[in-house]
């Protein structure tokens, strides 16, 4: 369950949702339910790029007590700056895919999943549509038995 309080704990349980949600949609058998997968997809990725943003951000204020393996203030610091550089490119990108995302419901909104259909129904009305219409000859209704004059 989320804790809203820690990172490390609610950040294994989001790669553990992804995962279940990467299995589960392998196969749908309610076509209509993947536009609220796509919508859960694009609250999740939002919430994704706001925490990129925010980590950038930490990095940033917090670089002045970073140091390298070494001990070193100033390379911790540099590397604090590029993660968070790095972590801002990400945020970006991540916003990138927000938009082909929500590109998918509004096309999968104009989309009336019909249910699949019988086969053997189909092949009947199939064969029906394919029947030769009787000949002219064989619509006449027939007159009386023999020629007359």
């Amino acid at each position: 369950m989320p804790t809203d309080e820690d990172p490390q704990q609610d950040a294994d349980e989001l790669e553990e949702a992804a995962r279940a949600l990467a299995y589960a949609t392998r196969a749908i058998d309610t076509p209509e339910s993947t536009y609220q997968v796509l919508g859960s997809v694009h609250l999740t990725l939002s919430r994704i790029q706001q925490s990129l943003s925010q980590l950038a951000t930490w990095h940033q204020q917090h670089g002045v007590l970073a140091a390298a393996d070494d001990g070193n203030r100033e390379a911790g610091n540099d590397s604090a700056q590029k993660a968070a550089g790095w972590l801002l490119m990400a945020a970006a990108g991540a916003g990138q895919v927000i938009d082909l995302v929500m590109a998918a419901p509004t096309e999968n909104g104009q989309i009336a999943w019909q249910p699949t259909p019988d086969v053997r129904a189909v092949l009947a009305e199939r064969e029906v549509s394919l029947a030769p219409d009787p000949s002219p000859a064989e619509k006449r209704p027939e007159r009386g038995g023999g020629l007359s004059r």
